[in-house]
């Protein structure tokens, strides 16, 4: 069984304010089918900001620019968290790097401690991602449909009854991706760093 292609999913959107199917949603120049599209990429937009085991990867190597000394991120990075152990360079510069934007648009690595977009060397970070339609996971789909059909009926119909039944079908489509994400992240309690800083102070000397 293939995954849903982005013109389905528009056209399970415009089924669901009672619209007929359109051919090629996704270049056609029907209105709700245009704004069916924004609010499906709105909402995959702010669910993927979260941060999920599908977008999210780990010990990234950021690499200044060998002039400017800047890191520029690339046009997809919705978060950044530098590696704990990157916080420091040679043991004593403390950095504090986040993401901030420059003039044009271009998202950038910035050091708040230091007050500066220059880096020395690479950094290694926690890097969320937003993924285009085609490479999302099925189920993560599913629930984008029923989230942004959802939103799309309120705004385009405003069915309070309607809305209703699309908000209990976007809760069981949302569970199941967080009992998904459960199983796919393998987390236990001692992948949280409040859990770990508990432990760690009981069990190792010199702790805190």
């Amino acid at each position: 069984m293939k995954a849903t292609t982005k013109d389905e999913a528009i056209n399970i959107m415009l089924s669901m304010i009672g619209e007929s199917p359109v051919t090629s949603p996704t270049t056609s120049s029907s209105a709700d089918a245009q704004t069916a599209i924004r609010i499906l990429d709105e909402a995959s937009k702010e669910m993927q900001s979260a941060g999920w085991h599908f977008n999210r990867e780990y010990e990234v190597t950021l690499s200044p620019d060998a002039v400017t000394k800047e890191i520029l991120l690339a046009e997809n990075v919705l978060q950044v968290d530098v590696e704990p152990q990157d916080s420091w360079f040679s043991g004593t510069k403390r950095i504090d790097a986040i993401m901030r934007g420059k003039t044009g648009g271009l998202l950038f690595l910035y050091d708040k401690a230091n007050h500066t977009f220059e880096f020395s060397s690479d950094v290694k970070a926690t890097v969320v991602y937003g993924l285009e339609w085609d490479t999302l996971p099925e189920i993560v789909r599913n629930y984008l449909i029923k989230r942004a059909g959802r939103i799309f009926n309120a705004r385009v119909v405003g069915d309070a009854n309607q809305n209703q039944f699309l908000l209990m079908e976007e809760h069981t489509a949302q569970l199941a991706v967080r009992n998904w994400e459960a199983e796919a992240s393998d987390n236990t309690v001692f992948d949280h760093w409040d859990t770990y800083r508990i432990i760690n102070r009981h069990g190792i000397p010199n702790s805190i």
